[in-house]
């Protein structure tokens, strides 16, 4: 692997940025929106724009906030009401998922019946899980299913097939997590409005759920009624860019950004987040004469309540921009919390996943363990061909949960205060959150001055080859990729040679080596993570790699030999094929020789 790779660092001008970040302002911020409930086009949120905005404007530092106009749909209260054989029993009250269809006052009432499924094991699973085999054999049509587990699309998905009349989770925990359940990424558009969910859906927390479930299950409950209520509106939502200005090639840019808004006080997801971002833009634009590339800091909303609209809005209208100048995107999701001292579960695509790795042990002396980005958080940039790296970033021990008895959730460092109404002061964490806001200004501070961008396209077509050998070990000899695992190894041979001879002194210097490093890395990153093409946003599920040959591949195997469904699927497996010999050779033609 190349120095300039992983191994490059950035010396005393580094370690002197190091040194200027401070946790002092992000807690007085972090105790500031404390009294905030940040939902989405809302006073509350406007107000945590106004704290963040006071001290860009008292900085000199330069901040459009932009007012996108978003479908958003806020829940407003929920309730299942339980009629047994012996009269009505006190109604159950929780909360709908954003995005679930509200039944008005008079509910829906029909026979419940209870469907063995369970809450997701991890965190990489818990956005994009279905139920399974959890349907089989049951007779789920028109009657109103009682489950345990979060209202995930892709579970409302599976229900919304079976043909259920309305549907009844139940929280893991004591208390209620908010969710959305819509598929849709950002706004609809014509091509997925179709996809808008058609589910009355009502989550209750585990007592009343336990109790719920057991009346179900002994035969006690005659009907049940489920009532939920949301807000659905399109509103102006507010995104914040901040933008530090570079000294030597400042149309390049890095983008790190984090969500605004909350669920409740929102403390570990995302106060602590809002807070890194806010300390970043201090000390960049204090530093910014040792910043060679620009960097924008965002602050999305619409990341709860309009299943990530604001950051998609602006890969739309920034779209142009983004896919030339931008040379990755930082995510800033729940850092510094409570008893979180790993860091495991990390995202980032391949080509960065080295790097990532190496500033963190650089900075904090800890090992990191990582993944391909789920189909969550604000990866709205995938599209685009854009590299990112971070989501979550640190995490508490596995031993820590399982010491309190904690499963799997979404953020605020394994705390399962998460979505909930006690993500509370308590969650954050000092010490904690000074180590997390080194490692995001690593990690930035990096991509901004490295002479040569530290994108190991070698690793991310390695990726892409693992991805081709498991699919054609599936396909067996119905189908043959060798063409394409001949272009991975071109492609992974083209860009070792070319990360060897590429040593230039500075970013101007590097320019055109690291713009073909860009164009190269953008079909690399399309390919293993979209299907549906530039400026078009995968679904909020599971996208496997390789998406539209995972697709044919799947459905390929999954028919008989010589049937009319077999003949469409390997149709789909030609393009798919050709699409990513295509890519690689793409890629490997930008690369050729430093």
């Amino acid at each position: 692997m190349a120095p300039a790779t992983t191994a490059w660092q950035g010396g005393e001008t580094e370690r002197a940025f190091l040194d200027t970040l401070s946790t002092e302002m992000p807690w007085e911020l972090i105790h500031e929106f404390s009294n905030y409930v940040r939902e989405s086009g809302t006073e509350g949120e406007q107000n945590a724009v106004d704290a963040i905005t006071r001290r860009l404007t008292d900085w000199g530092a330069p901040h459009p906030v932009h007012q996108p106009r978003c479908c958003i749909r806020l829940p407003r209260g929920a309730r299942v009401g339980v009629t047994r054989p012996d009269g009505t029993a006190p109604p159950r009250r929780g909360t709908t998922p954003g995005f679930a269809v509200p039944t008005g006052d008079a509910g829906i009432t029909g026979q419940a019946i209870a469907v063995e499924a369970a809450h997701a094991a991890s965190v990489s699973t818990i956005f994009t899980s279905g139920l399974g085999n959890a349907l089989a054999g049951q007779d789920v049509a028109g009657k109103i299913a009682v489950l345990n587990g979060l209202p995930m699309p892709a579970r409302i998905g599976d229900l919304t097939e079976a043909g259920v009349a309305a549907a009844v989770f139940i929280s893991p925990g004591t208390n209620v997590h908010e969710g959305i359940c819509t598929p849709i990424w950002g706004t609809p558009d014509l091509d997925t409005v179709g996809a808008m969910p058609t589910l009355s859906v009502v989550e209750v927390n585990k007592p009343d759920g336990a109790w719920l479930i057991e009346q179900v299950r002994g035969g006690m409950v005659r009907a049940v009624t489920v009532q939920a209520h949301l807000d659905t509106r399109w509103r102006e939502i507010p995104v914040t860019v901040a933008e530090i200005r570079g000294a030597v090639v400042p149309e390049e840019f890095v983008l790190v950004h984090g969500h605004l808004d909350s669920w409740g006080e929102g403390i570990g997801d995302n106060a602590t987040g809002d807070a890194t971002l806010l300390e970043l833009a201090r000390a960049l634009h204090e530093n910014r004469r040792n910043l060679a590339r620009s960097v924008r800091v965002a602050w999305w909303s619409g990341h709860s309540h309009g299943r990530y609209a604001g950051s998609t809005w602006y890969a739309d209208t920034f779209g142009l921009d983004l896919i030339e100048h931008c040379v990755a995107q930082v995510n800033c999701d729940s850092p510094g919390c409570r008893w979180a001292t790993e860091y495991r579960n990390l995202s980032y695509t391949p080509d960065l996943g080295a790097f990532t790795q190496a500033v963190i042990h650089d900075i904090t002396g800890l090992a990191a363990e990582g993944e391909r980005p789920p189909r969550a958080g604000d990866y709205s940039f995938n599209n685009l061909g854009i590299s990112g790296t971070l989501m979550l970033s640190s995490t508490m021990p596995q031993s820590v949960a399982d010491e309190h008895n904690y499963y799997a959730v979404g953020g605020c460092g394994g705390n399962i205060a998460w979505h909930t109404v006690d993500d509370t002061l308590e969650i954050a964490d000092k010490e904690n959150l000074e180590r997390d806001i080194k490692v995001y200004g690593g990690v930035v501070w990096r991509l901004a001055n490295a002479p040569v961008l530290p994108l190991d396209l070698a690793a991310a077509g390695a990726d892409i080859k693992a991805s081709l050998n498991r699919y054609q070990q599936a396909l067996g000899d119905r189908f043959d990729l060798a063409e394409a695992v001949a272009a991975a190894d071109a492609m992974i041979a083209a860009a070792t040679a070319f990360m060897t001879k590429a040593s230039v002194a500075d970013p101007a210097a590097g320019k055109e080596i690291n713009a073909r490093l860009l164009r190269a890395g953008r079909e690399l990153t399309g390919l293993n993570f979209a299907q549906r093409g530039w400026f078009r946003q995968e679904p909020a599920l599971d996208v496997p790699a390789l998406p539209d040959l995972a697709a044919a591949a799947r459905a390929f195997t999954e028919s008989p030999e010589g049937s009319h469904t077999a003949g469409v699927a390997r149709t789909a497996l030609v393009r798919a094929r050709n699409r990513a010999i295509w890519a690689l050779r793409e890629a490997a033609r930008e690369l050729g020789t430093a």
